[in-house]
């Protein structure tokens, strides 16, 4: 009998290729609740930042220029030596600025070597020199000296760099109401004038004038610029944004494909500045640098780090949990829940949410004392002999370490998927990440470095969608409006100054606070509320396609480990947990999705 033809008709390739699951996450992160969840937590650790900023910039907290840079590339001892002698500068610092600005507000000598010659600036002089006059009758003026300022810097150097602000705002002060007065004097003759050269005094007193505005922006941002240098920037903001421009190139190595790169440098111990600027570094080289971001938190201004760790944890498990929770249900059954229902059950399990990363930490840190307490009593007493004995159960408290470490490294994205896929306790969460990892290590890289590679291409395109619709909004925009900018450049208009444009990797752009007036940075707070909460958004994605892409890898390496089907998720009894249905559905109460027909197996 001959034998029978099979004929192939189709292929399942989410079983034959299991992480083809990952590519889901893309579809699940854009789902609209988990991203204004992930936005609302984003939202309470900024805002919760600047508030402790400004707490511990009360008791003169504040980083120096480029500290996390020193602090993570820098030799042993280069970062104290940099602090110590930056701390120990600025009483002079401040005393120089203070006389420079209390000569400044009277003769405007940095000011007007800034203005263009011609009649403007002519006329300036000559009203600076009838102001000082007339203050020369009523008080004669004493030239400081930075000497003059020295002792009280001294004793309260906040305090003087706030008298040098004060002395700056009376100096921008007189120099708007002069400016105004030259203005209308030239004015008055040029308008007295006629034929061709009258035509060209006028168009020169136009563009002096715009250039004279731009010269007290150039002014002002360079106090701004001396005044920061010498008191620093806020912890939030220094970290924020040393992590951003990490975080930035760790996704654009991904994006060239480079992975290892730098790590060479890396393991000297130091990654000197010149080294990293030298050729282009991989993946991970930024993610440890990143760490070391963190470590210099914790290393620099503990307590800061310990308060800002239980804000960031609490509002992650608050609002992640409730995130996890929907990509659990979305993974396993494609049902999607509101984000009212989602909060809930984080709320309900907000305990475990919150330990389940810091269980781990919490063993370490104890083993840690364990050995330095045994350090203290063993190694400074009995000439040594009982610590030698007892020296290999601190090495196998070592190696323990060690395992837990590399357990949390990899595991610690799975422990959020635990608590919201089985509704477990962070024990478990423990358990089951370290487990999983370790039980299949190859399978687990595998499955993350897909995520990686497919969530760098959404993230890009993602950043790419909201670059393009606020560049579009800025020049369309930008048609109608065409006054208001000559205090930053003349082609600029005021939502220029308002808003500088939109690139690719700054959608904000930097404050132009030097060249607005009083209502304009009152308009400029506005207009960056919303493009930061669109840009946040950018960010939001990236923590939406985390949680979704962890959890479709914790159900792929439960069922590999455990046997368990790919949509067991637990769902609790209470009507409250079960999705909604019928045409109100939206953001706050969303029916479940029908199974997508495109032959992918859930």
């Amino acid at each position: 009998m001959a034998d029978e033809q099979q004929e192939l008709r189709s292929v399942n390739w989410n079983e034959v290729f299991a992480f083809t699951h990952i590519f889901k996450s893309f579809r699940m992160a854009i789902h609209p609740s988990k991203i204004m969840l992930a936005l609302a937590a984003i939202v309470v650790i900024c805002v919760g930042g600047r508030v402790m900023d400004l707490l511990w910039g009360g008791g003169s907290e504040y980083v120096m220029r480029d500290e996390i840079t020193t602090f993570a590339t820098g030799r042993a001892g280069e970062l104290s030596d940099s602090k110590t002698q930056w701390k120990r500068s600025r009483p002079a610092a401040v005393a120089e600025l203070m006389a420079g600005a209390a000569n400044e507000a009277q003769f405007l000598n940095a000011y007007t070597r800034k203005l263009p010659a011609g009649r403007l600036a002519t006329a300036f002089a000559e009203q600076l020199a009838a102001a000082n006059a007339e203050l020369e009758r009523v008080k004669p003026f004493e030239l400081r000296s930075a000497e003059q300022f020295r002792a009280e810097a001294n004793e309260d150097w906040k305090g003087v760099l706030d008298k040098a602000g004060g002395e700056f705002g009376r100096e921008t002060d007189r120099i708007g109401s002069l400016l105004s007065r030259s203005r209308d004097q030239v004015s008055k003759v040029v308008d007295e004038m006629t034929g061709e050269e009258a035509r060209a005094d006028k168009r020169k007193l136009r563009e002096d004038y715009v250039k004279a505005r731009q010269a007290l922006a150039e002014r002002k941002r360079e106090f701004a610029e001396a005044e920061t240098a010498i008191r620093g920037s806020g912890i939030f903001d220094s970290l924020s944004d040393y992590e951003g421009s990490c975080l930035g190139n760790a996704v654009s190595a991904v994006w060239r494909g480079d992975i290892s790169g730098g790590l060479d440098v890396y393991a000297t111990g130091s990654a000197p500045a010149a080294a990293v600027s030298a050729r282009p570094m991989g993946f991970l080289f930024w993610m440890l640098m990143a760490v070391q971001g963190i470590g210099w938190l914790f290393s620099e201004h503990w307590v800061y780090a310990v308060v800002f760790l239980v804000l960031s944890l609490g509002s992650w498990a608050l609002f992640g949990g409730a995130v996890h929770r929907i990509a659990a249900l979305h993974a396993a059954r494609e049902e999607k829940i509101s984000a009212a229902q989602a909060l809930r059950f984080s709320v309900g399990k907000f305990i475990s949410f919150f330990t389940a990363p810091l269980i781990p930490l919490a063993i370490v840190l104890a083993l840690g004392l364990l050995m330095a307490l045994g350090g203290f009593l063993f190694g400074n007493f009995g000439g040594g002999i009982i610590l030698g004995l007892l020296l290999l159960v601190a090495i196998l408290m070592g190696l323990l370490i060690a395992f837990l470490l590399i357990g949390l490294g990899g595991g610690a994205a799975l422990m959020y998927p635990t608590v919201a896929v089985e509704g477990s306790d962070s024990f478990d969460a423990f358990s089951r990440s370290f487990s999983y990892v370790f039980a299949r290590p190859w399978r687990s890289m595998l499955y993350g470095l897909v995520a990686l590679f497919y969530g760098a291409i959404c993230y890009l395109f993602v950043r790419l969608f909201v670059f393009l619709a606020l560049a579009a909004t800025h020049y369309f925009v930008n048609w109608g409006v065409f006054t208001g900018g000559s205090g930053l450049s003349p082609a600029a208009t005021r939502l220029d100054v308002l808003w500088s444009a939109p690139t690719f990797h700054n959608l904000h752009g930097a404050w132009n606070w030097a060249a607005m007036t009083g209502a304009e940075k009152v308009a400029a707070v506005l207009v960056g509320v919303w493009v930061y909460l669109i840009a946040a958004g950018v960010v939001a994605f990236a923590l939406s396609y985390l949680a979704s892409s962890t959890t479709v890898i914790y159900y792929l390496l439960r069922r590999k480990v455990d046997a368990t089907d790919l949509d067991d998720v637990y769902v609790e009894e209470s009507p409250a947990e079960q999705p909604l249905e019928g045409p109100g559905a939206g953001l706050g109460a969303e029916a479940p999705a029908p199974a997508e027909q495109t032959g992918e197996s859930t």
